[in-house]
Formats: C-alpha cells, structure tokens, sequence
C-alpha cells in the first residue's frame, strides 16, 4: 500500500513537472511567433497577423495581445506625404490637414484617405505661402475654417472655408519683428488665438473678426523660449512649458489680464530633458513628459493641481503629446519611427493601447481628431495617417478582429519551421497538406 501512494504521489509531481515545462515551452513559443510578427509587419503584413494571431491562440498575455494589436493597426496606417514636415494640425472632425514644411504649409482634404473604397488617394488641395522664414508653428480651429501659421515675427490668419482657395486675412505681428513664433493655438470657436515665442512672451488675440484681430495682452510668461502650448477648447485655460522644463497653467478668464494659476514640477530624469504637455479640451487634464516618464495632472481645482499617475513610454524624449476632446486617450511622440497610444479613461491607472509605426524615422508632431479616430505624426521624412475608427474593437478582441471574414487564413508548414522552430505544429492543429488554420488553435487552456 505504502509502494503504491509512493506511486501516486511519484506520478503526480512528474505530472506537475510535465504540466509546467509544456506550459513554459508554450509561452516561450507564443513569444517568439510575435516577435517574428513584429518584425514582418512592414515587408509581409499578411504573415505577421497570421502569425500573430497564433501567438495569441497558443499563449494570450500582454505581450502577445499587444503584439497582435500593434500588427493590425499598422494595417490602417498609410503615408500621407514624403515630404519632411515639422508641424501637422487636424480639424476636429479630422476631414482637413495641414502638413508644415519650410516656409510653406501644405492643406490636405482627407476625405479620400479615409475612404478605403477610393484607391486613387487625393494629394493636397492648397498651400498656404507667404511666409519668409520657416514655418515653426501651426493650429488649426476645430471646424477646419480658420488656421494659424507663425514663422519669425509674425503669425498669418487664413480663412479656409474653402480649402482650395484659402485667403489670408491677417497677420498677427510680434512685439519685435526678430521674435520666432514657437507655438500656436485656437479655442474650438476660433475666436482666441494663443501665441508664444522664443522669448518666452504668450499673446492672447481676439479673433472673431478675422480681418482685424485685437490683440488683447501680452504675458512675459516664462524667460526662455516657450517650447509648447495647451489650450482648452473655450480659451479659458493654457499650459506652456520653456526650455529650462518650466511647465506653468494659466487662467485666461480674462484675457486681458491672464493670471499664473500653478507651476507643475517636471518629471525627473538624470539626463538632459525634453519635456512636452498637452492640456484636454475641458482644460482639466494636462499630460507632462519627460523622456519616458509621462505624468496625468487633474487641474479641477487650478490652483491646486493633483497629480493622479506617472506612466513610462519607450522614448528617450518627448518631442509632442496631444489628447481626445473627451481626455480619454493621449498620443505621444518622441525620437522613434513609433508613437504610442495610451487610454486615460481612468486617470489614476493609465494603460497603453498600442504602437503606431510610422514612415518617418523620427516624429516631432502630433494631431489627434476630436475623437481620436484619426491621427498624424510628422518628423522629417514624412507624415504618416492612421485610420484608428475601430481601435476600440481591436483592442477589446484583437483575436476576433483578426478572424472575422478571415477564418481560412493559414501558416504553411514551411513558415511554421521558419519561425516556430522545433515545435510540432501537430500539437496545434496543423496538417501536411493545409497548412495551420491559425484561427481554430486551440486556445491556452492556463
């Protein structure tokens, strides 16, 4: 009797052993075949999603969940334009574009792009000119109808209720002609433009006749250039952030007389930093990076900001950030041919939703549609588009986002032994002659 619990017993550790290293070996697998799927992205986007759906069947974990979801938001990614940009604006319904490129600033109907009916895709429809120098700075008001373009010295009002045919109505001059405009920005109205230079002065302008704007007070807001503007959609609430990383909110109630309402400490690095904000359009949330760290500040009370979570993201700077009008996801941007998608629907607990490769080897500039289904990412070579409308589906089930209409999708067993190695596809339903239906994997039964 005592031999055969010894037996039992015997038998079931092995078992337990047997159980965990078939366990390992499977994540170990599922790891791989989404690595490799990373890496196919770009030259076999129909492999990496098949290979990528198999790391999820045979192993779901963050890694390969995101993964997967990675690999098929690349899928609505396209480049708008080769053509080096250092600024990029959306309208909030994110049908019109502007694209900065030297001392020009291109116009884009983005109707066609979105249309994935329309396989010959519209180029742009407009350039805005005039400028001197290089254009630093560009904002766009939420209908699309008004834009602000800055160089050295002076900012130009444009009226684009026609696209095509844009006007410049004004030009909104420094206070000296050798001051760069840094950064723009347009309450949802149009009606108060924001503008700061490199000497760190903040200019509030009144709008609402666009062909004689009144400029209603000018704000030595920081004593270095001002990198970056927030806004609220009303006008009412700025953030600005210098190059000495000083970020500092602003109440604009009365824009005659703006009013310091808080200074918000910087994230901590040990090296040299870049730090971008970003304000929400109920100007009650404002991100803070630096680097890889990102800070979520809730402005509720102004003059008492408080910070609710710090979260890292894979850059070494932050060069841009913006929000969704409703605050619940950022978008973020550093030097990588990637920007990441962070959801902020809980502002303590921040979750990433994916990665965004771009065409451009490094982006400096970001613009988010007013409900984050549209994005841009400009740097140097290029501007890239995303079409991010069923995000929310993808990232719910990004399994059935993969096999829904595409359930015959297989590995050939020659692809198999690429990238999975010695594992047995048997084990996981392949067969000799048709290959691994990825979709029908029987699913990781930990």
């Amino acid at each position: 009797m005592l031999l055969a619990v010894s037996l039992v017993v015997a038998g079931l550790a092995w078992k337990r052993e047997y159980d965990r290293a078939l366990a390992q070996e499977r994540v170990a697998l599922a790891h791989g075949l989404a690595l490799h799927a990373a890496d196919l992205r770009d030259a076999a986007p129909g492999t990496a999603r098949n290979l990528g759906v198999a790391a999820v069947k045979i192993h779901s974990d963050g890694q390969t969940r995101a993964g997967l979801i990675d690999t098929l938001v690349a899928r609505h990614g396209s480049e708008l334009t080769p053509n080096a940009s250092r600024k990029v604006a959306l309208s909030g319904d994110g049908r019109l574009a502007l694209t900065g490129d030297g001392d020009e600033v291109s116009v884009w109907d983005l109707t066609t792009w979105l249309d994935p009916k329309v396989i010959l895709k519209s180029d742009r429809v407009a350039t805005l000119k005039g400028h001197k120098e290089g254009v630093d700075a560009v904002a766009l008001s939420f209908d699309g109808r008004t834009a602000l373009t800055g160089d050295e010295g002076a900012t130009f009002v444009w009226d684009l209720t026609d696209p095509a045919k844009p006007i410049r109505v004004a030009v909104l001059a420094g206070e000296r002609n050798t001051d760069s405009v840094r950064a723009l920005a347009l309450s949802h109205d149009g009606r108060t433009a924001v503008i700061a230079n490199d000497v760190g002065d903040m200019a509030v302008w009144n709008l609402t006749d666009r062909s004689r704007p009144a400029r209603l007070s000018v704000t030595r807001a920081h004593t270095s250039s001002i990198r970056g503007l927030g806004l609220s959609a009303d006008g009412r609430t700025a953030v600005t952030v210098d190059n000495d990383d000083a970020v500092t909110v602003w109440d604009l109630a009365d824009p005659l007389h703006p009013v310091k309402s808080a200074d918000l400490p910087p994230p901590e690095r040990s090296e040299r930093s870049m730090v971008a904000t970003a304000m929400s359009a109920n100007g009650r949330v404002v991100l803070v990076g630096n680097g890889p760290r990102v800070e979520v500040w809730n402005l509720d009370d102004r003059s008492r900001p408080a910070r609710t979570a710090v979260f890292e993201v894979p850059l070494g700077y932050m060069y841009d950030m913006t929000l969704t009008s409703d605050k619940k996801t950022a978008l973020l941007a550093g030097p990588s041919d990637s920007v990441f998608l962070w959801d902020l629907s809980d502002l303590s607990r921040p979750t990433r939703l994916a990665a965004l490769k771009g065409y451009a080897r490094e982006i400096e500039s970001v613009a988010f549609s007013a409900d984050g289904g549209i994005a841009l990412a400009a740097g140097p070579s290029g501007v890239s588009l995303w079409d991010l409308r069923n995000l929310a589906e993808v990232v719910a089930d990004p399994e059935e986002a993969a096999c829904h209409g595409n359930t015959n999708e297989r590995l050939s067993k020659a692809d198999w032994a690429r990238y999975a190695g010695d594992a047995d596809w048997s084990d996981y339903g392949g067969e000799v002659s048709g290959g691994l239906a990825v979709c029908f994997i029987t699913p990781d039964p930990t």
